[in-house]
């Protein structure tokens, strides 16, 4: 129960109660009052805080004063971009340089001092590839490419073959085809000199593959497969080849490929950095606009060079047709490619055609050599009299 006095105060409250709508509050610890909501408008609303209120921003980074657009962004891979051209651009100019034999200018930023370098290397790998195929020096197929190759060295003062004999037992030679290096023997301690100098002494290996209808010659070592031999016919086809591939070391064409790579490698990277492009299409782009364009263009000058050689050596010039004729054949009943722009060497057809209009070069350099004198007119009734 209530007291009197307390139920006296509560009692009208508790009927006005009754017929009003309302919120309720809790009087006290014993009664709920529902006060009427047109009362609550009226009353004051009371305020957290006693300052007057304030408009927040919100802002996700806070310490970052500014942010940039992605327009300020190109701009400076733009500018990074131009800076790297312009470093690149110098370096490119400044060594640039002319092929002494055709005046063609090119890129090349390797020295004939690091070339001895990489001549060593290159036989020591030459050597692991094709053990046990070697022929010996003293074969008579070796002998033989062994006088074709001074006869062109020394006509043009490139240099000598290195001769010496291998020592074999009859234990390593059931292992292995060498029982030590051929060339190495009496190797003279120093560098060599480069391959366009008289001093220069050159290796030569002939690999007993008939498989491989090739040759090739690289920092002064030269390779002949003996599959190549039948495409060559004769002595003057062999010359025709060789002048060809020592073409390519006189005028540093494996180190002009080397230093273009790194050219090829700029612009491949240039490619994907300003218009996104992925690295394999660039790559792609680079070999196909680039790479396989400039490799053609060695090829061909090698043809002009080694015409040259082997013109001063009083072989005959019109071989070099013939025996590319046949390489042409060749090819073609074995499926090559047509397609020259994804070949690293010019079609038969325009290669046939640049050795024809070097002819008459040819014979003019054997026509001022006392070395050739009369070789040409025992060509020619050679040929006069030869059983077509």
């Amino acid at each position: 129960m209530f007291p009197a006095r307390m139920w006296m105060t509560t009692a009208p409250i508790l009927r006005a109660s009754r017929g009003t709508r309302g919120l309720s509050i809790l009087v006290g610890n014993y009664l709920r009052v529902r006060l009427p909501t047109s009362s609550l408008r009226s009353m004051p609303l009371r305020q957290l805080s006693t300052s007057s209120p304030q408009h927040v921003q919100y802002t996700r980074f806070p310490f970052k004063k500014h942010r940039h657009s992605p327009g300020e962004v190109i701009d400076n891979r733009m500018k990074i971009v131009i800076v790297l051209v312009a470093v690149g651009g110098t370096y490119y100019v400044v060594h640039l340089e002319q092929v002494p034999e055709t005046g063609r200018w090119r890129f090349m930023d390797i020295s004939p001092k690091y070339e001895t370098k990489l001549a060593q290397a290159a036989y020591n790998e030459l050597l692991a590839e094709f053990r046990g195929k070697i022929l010996p020096s003293n074969h008579p197929v070796t002998l033989h490419v062994q006088r074709v190759v001074n006869r062109i060295l020394e006509s043009s003062d490139l240099g000598h073959l290195r001769y010496s004999e291998p020592r074999r037992s009859l234990a390593e030679t059931l292992d292995d085809f060498w029982s030590e290096d051929p060339f190495t023997t009496g190797r003279p301690s120093g560098e060599s000199s480069t391959p366009e100098s008289g001093g220069k002494e050159w290796n030569l290996l002939v690999v007993n593959d008939p498989s491989i209808v090739n040759a090739m010659a690289t920092f002064g070592n030269i390779v002949v497969f003996t599959g190549i031999l039948p495409i060559c016919k004769d002595e003057q086809g062999l010359a025709a080849v060789l002048g060809h591939e020592i073409a390519h070391v006189v005028a540093r064409h494996a180190s002009e490929r080397y230093s273009s790579s790194k050219v090829f490698l700029a612009v491949a990277v240039l490619l994907q950095t300003v218009f996104g492009f992925d690295f394999g299409i660039t790559n792609l782009i680079s070999t196909l606009l680039l790479e396989l364009p400039n490799s053609r263009t060695q090829e061909y000058e090698a043809d002009t060079i080694g015409m040259q050689l082997t013109a001063r050596a009083c072989f005959d010039p019109q071989a070099a047709v013939e025996m590319h004729a046949r390489l042409a054949q060749y090819e073609k009943a074995h499926g090559a490619t047509s397609l020259e722009f994804l070949r690293t060497h010019p079609g038969a057809e325009r290669r046939i055609k640049h050795l024809e209009e070097l002819i008459p070069e040819a014979y003019s350099i054997q026509a001022s050599s006392p070395q050739c004198a009369g070789i040409q007119d025992s060509v020619s009734r050679f040929r006069e009299f030869a059983p077509r």
